[in-house]
């Protein structure tokens, strides 16, 4: 098998990576995709936030999209803070649908 050793600037980068890494060849062509190494640190961290975020199902995402399609039509334009303000009725609305 061949075998291919990165500098420790690339060791280093492939190390830090948090999404798939890229190998190209000196033309910029792509070789191959690895996947990044994760640690159990960033993992559990990962974990902890997802239990402790509200999850939505695609059936929601879309829902909610139309919610907000209809408002925008209803109202007009809104900012971000009109925004968030639907999106809790949104999550009030669901909750209570639930």
């Amino acid at each position: 098998m061949t075998k291919i050793v990165l500098t420790p600037d690339q060791a280093k980068l492939y190390h830090q990576a948090r999404e798939p890494v890229q190998i190209c060849d000196s033309h910029g062509t792509v070789i191959c995709t690895v996947p990044p190494v994760l640690s159990a640190e960033y993992i559990a961290e990962l974990e902890r936030r997802t239990a402790s975020e509200p999850s939505y199902s695609g059936d929601e995402i879309q829902a909610m999209f139309r919610f907000l399609e209809e408002s925008w039509s209803k109202e007009g334009a809104f900012d971000e803070q009109r925004m968030n303000q639907l999106l809790d009725q949104f999550d009030v609305q669901r909750k209570h649908d639930a």
